[in-house]
């Protein structure tokens, strides 16, 4: 299923909760935000890093050649062993190029130390989502858990030494619970 992203959403469209639509808006790293924001310890579950194919919507953003295979990163965002965000980044070839090898390495640390402390790495404009239940993404996001609703997702095209990589990240419910007393 080929998901809408758009740029901007109209009122109608944005989350009601006001938690969630800051975090779904703001523009800095959703990592530090989340620690910020969190009444616990902030960490990161690594899913996957591995090579393999993306999904076709993000070959085409990312204007790659048919079967072109990329690095992908998937982990969790988490606060206290709690899920609260899908992380998805799609890293093609080309990127790893001179200084971004270490992006193959990160681990269980936030990609987003890196792509906001170097002043080589640009965002262009985010995109938004309501990601329904059917979806590859919506399952991914979800694993292991009862989540059984629409989640909220963000896309973001990075550029390191102006070569890009594709950021997805979903919201899961829990992230309404991480905020600060």
């Amino acid at each position: 299923m080929k998901l809408h992203w758009q740029k901007k959403l109209s009122a109608q469209e944005e989350p009601d909760d006001k938690r969630l639509h800051d975090f779904l808006f703001q523009s800095g790293s959703l990592s530090r935000s989340i620690e910020e924001s969190c009444n616990g310890t902030f960490n990161i579950e690594l899913k996957n890093e591995s090579w393999s194919a993306p999904m076709s919507d993000e070959s085409q953003l990312l204007s790659l050649i048919d079967n072109e295979i990329t690095f992908i990163r998937e982990s969790w965002l988490k606060c206290d062993n709690k899920r609260l965000v899908y992380a998805r980044t799609v890293i093609p070839p080309i990127t790893f190029e001179g200084e971004s090898q270490g992006l193959m390495a990160l681990g269980n640390k936030p990609l987003g130390n890196i792509l906001f402390s170097d002043n080589k790495t640009y965002r262009t404009n985010m995109r938004y989502a309501k990601i329904p239940l059917h979806c590859d993404l919506h399952k991914q996001a979800i694993m292991d858990t009862e989540i059984a609703i629409e989640l909220w997702g963000r896309q973001s095209l990075f550029y390191i030494n102006n070569n890009p990589l594709l950021v997805t990240e979903v919201f899961l419910p829990t992230i309404l619970e991480c905020t600060k007393k």
